[in-house]
């Protein structure tokens, strides 16, 4: 699965605001003095396995009657073999007085294969907010959200009135593209003190983690709240001079890297009917039960994952599950009319869920052409080009279902990629709501029933949290196996 652009918008995501679990959001009142000890440009390189990959650059100013807040990534990443350099920028216009509202917001994101270009305007009531994605624009009106200045700067401020260790606050983030506020969790883990340049430096260790990815990170800050590094998975950010940031070069391979080892050849993945593999560290820890998945922990002995159509764990969709997978977003734009065509095409006269998915999984593997790509597809290119790899497929394997009405998610986890590598590498595929409980299909291998080389991590946010903090690290010895 190539996750270039995802885990550029999660390094960007490791300098946003904190929070933590708690019943109140923390939004402190502000003076002048909290807003202008905020403003300023800091830069930061970013790392991959100790290799410079990227820069990022932070900035808050005063323009009048507003403050500019802007955030600009620049990565260049490899994902097997394919390269790609990725800048993505987001700035926010805010009020400088009470109530310090938002006025406007932007979001642009170029990987060299596709743009898209977000903005959001304030109106009389609510927000213009127009998107352009592969020369497709769609305007449309939305709600005002509740996000202030106060919210995007209240980490600094509480930084800034000395908590202690343990002491956690709950702070809202907006999300441009989504159009949707996240929490995340920001809880002092601990107060340090180190000789730099003979001088001894006090730094406030920060966990975070956002409600809506679950990605968790460790970061570092100054008594002013600004952060030094931030550490996410084999990804890290480290404050530099702006000449230090911009001196960059092309990544290690990301699929390489995420890569798990196994110790032996079991055969070809699409015969497996059933794998029995164990696992240690707690790196397991990721791994739960699912539709073809039991997790089994063995006593001083790591777990057991038992792959599978006996051994899938039912898992009934609620109410909110299929109300939210049936959801328009950016990524799901199913009231786009060619995104309508393409479903009532693939679906034809079929009259059941089942047989509807049936006919949308044959049609997603007959019309994208398989091709390795470095970076994460947008639906209107896609739609255009009609090539990608397993990211694309579940992508437009979501559209077309969701349009079609059925449920449907995107769900990420490993592969086993064949007894030459004995690895397992990221993959995509989808879940879908077939008689109120969810089964997983991917349109990649032409499957309705899942082969048992497939090991789920779950739903794309949790999946995607998990791939990132257990890259490089897993590996898995085979038990048992059975093929046809």
């Amino acid at each position: 699965m190539n996750r270039s652009r995802c885990l550029a918008f999660l390094l960007v995501l490791c300098l946003a605001p904190f929070s933590a679990a708690q019943d109140a959001h923390y939004r402190p009142i502000l003076n002048a003095k909290d807003v202008e000890a905020t403003l300023g440009t800091s830069w930061y390189g970013v790392y991959l396995k100790d290799k410079k990959i990227g820069y990022c650059k932070i900035g808050s100013e005063r323009d009048g009657g507003t403050i500019l807040e802007s955030m600009t990534i620049n990565m260049k990443l490899v994902s097997f073999n394919k390269k790609a350099e990725v800048k993505i920028s987001q700035t926010m216009l805010f009020e400088a007085k009470e109530p310090y509202r938002l006025l406007q917001g932007g979001f642009d994101a170029d990987d060299g294969g596709s743009t898209t270009k977000i903005t959001a305007k304030r109106k009389d009531k609510g927000f213009e907010y127009t998107i352009v994605a592969a020369g497709q624009k769609r305007t449309k009106e939305v709600a005002e959200l509740d996000y202030t200045l106060a919210d995007s700067i209240g980490s600094e401020v509480w930084l800034r009135t000395r908590p202690q260790v343990g002491d956690k606050i709950l702070v809202r983030s907006l999300d441009i593209e989504d159009w949707k506020n996240d929490e995340l969790t920001h809880t002092m883990k601990a107060i340090k003190t180190s000789l730099v340049g003979g001088v001894d430096v006090k730094f406030h260790e920060v966990e975070s983690r956002s409600k809506k990815t679950m990605i968790s990170y460790l970061s570092r800050h100054d008594d002013k709240g600004k952060v030094l590094s931030s550490h996410i998975a084999i990804f890290e950010l480290r404050r530099e001079t702006e000449e230090q940031a911009k001196n960059t070069e092309f990544s290690a391979d990301i699929f390489v890297l995420g890569m798990a080892k196994l110790d032996r050849g079991v055969g070809h993945t699409t015969k497996l009917t059933e794998l029995v593999l164990e696992v240690d560290g707690k790196e397991g820890d990721f791994l739960k039960n699912g539709p073809r998945q039991t997790v089994v922990e063995q006593a001083g002995k790591g777990r057991l994952i038992k792959i599978g159509k006996k051994h899938g764990v039912e898992a009934k969709a609620t109410a909110a599950e299929l109300k939210e997978n049936l959801e328009e977003t950016n990524a799901y734009a199913i009231s786009n009319a060619k995104i309508k065509a393409l479903a009532k095409e693939a679906i034809g006269d079929a009259n059941t869920d089942e047989e509807k998915v049936r006919r949308i999984v044959a049609f997603a593997y007959r019309t994208i052409k398989p091709e390795m790509i470095a970076t994460l597809p947008n639906i209107h290119d896609l739609i255009e080009k009609k090539s990608g790899d397993c990211k694309c497929y579940s992508l437009f394997v979501a559209n077309l279902s969701r349009a079609a009405g059925v449920s449907c998610r995107e769900v990420a986890g490993l592969v086993y990629m064949g007894d030459d590598a004995k690895a397992f590498g990221g993959h995509a595929w989808n879940e879908v709501v077939i008689g109120g409980v969810w089964v997983p299909i991917d349109a990649t291998l032409n499957q309705m029933e899942l082969d048992a080389g497939h090991i789920s991590f779950g739903e794309m946010r949790s999946a995607t949290s998990a791939i990132l903090q257990s890259a490089g690290k897993l590996s898995f010895r085979a038990v048992a196996w059975t093929s046809k």
